[in-house]
């Protein structure tokens, strides 16, 4: 590790304050049951531990987007799984883990709003960047943490090649870090094409 970024107490204690201020425009907007729709899946860790923190009766779904290849942004993105409940005139909480240049959280945003119609739409990240290819600066209503800190990070939804979104804190990762866990996958890929040219 060569930073960390947020630990596991830090991380409850902005669950526990974010989860307050929902509880609170919930309660303004006293519109019926919202629903919390995590962003797939780098949100889920995220969303699971806020909505312990929330204490109106919830309803939680999914949506699954991508404008990431490895570990970089692609620029384009795509929604391969859509919510399954009807957000029509709902109150509709968008969780997402971090908001970079911002063109992802854009394009959601729009995407639901428009197909959904939900009466309210709100979007609460974990982390922000203070990011110069900030494209759309706008659009958080619920921030975690704003960090200036522009390198990768690993950890609690934020993964590398799909490892690691199980621990329970962020985290930059080492150069050795990055090396070791190329030789992990690289391992592991060999043991599976080993695997199935055996069969």
């Amino acid at each position: 590790m060569d930073k960390l970024i947020l630990s596991e107490d830090e991380i409850g204690r902005i669950c526990d304050r974010l989860g307050k201020e929902i509880n609170q425009k919930i309660k303004e907007d006293d519109n019926g049951i919202p629903v919390m729709v995590g962003v797939m899946n780098g949100a889920l860790p995220f969303m699971y531990e806020l909505v312990r923190h929330i204490d109106s009766p919830c309803q939680l779904d999914t949506i699954k987007v991508s404008s990431y290849e490895g570990t970089g942004s692609t620029g384009e993105v795509k929604v391969s799984k859509e919510p399954d409940h009807d957000l029509t005139g709902r109150d509709v909480f968008l969780i997402e883990d971090i908001i970079d240049t911002g063109i992802t959280m854009h394009f959601l945003k729009d995407f639901v709003a428009k197909k959904y119609k939900p009466k309210n739409l709100y979007i609460c990240i974990l982390i922000k960047r203070n990011n110069l290819q900030m494209k759309y600066d706008e659009l958080a209503d619920f921030t975690g943490l704003t960090t200036d800190e522009q390198r990768y990070i690993v950890g609690f939804g934020f993964d590398y090649y799909g490892l690691f979104r199980n621990k329970p804190y962020v985290f930059v990762p080492s150069i050795k870090d990055i090396k070791d866990w190329n030789s992990l996958l690289e391992d592991d890929k060999k043991r599976f094409v080993t695997k199935t040219s055996k069969k």
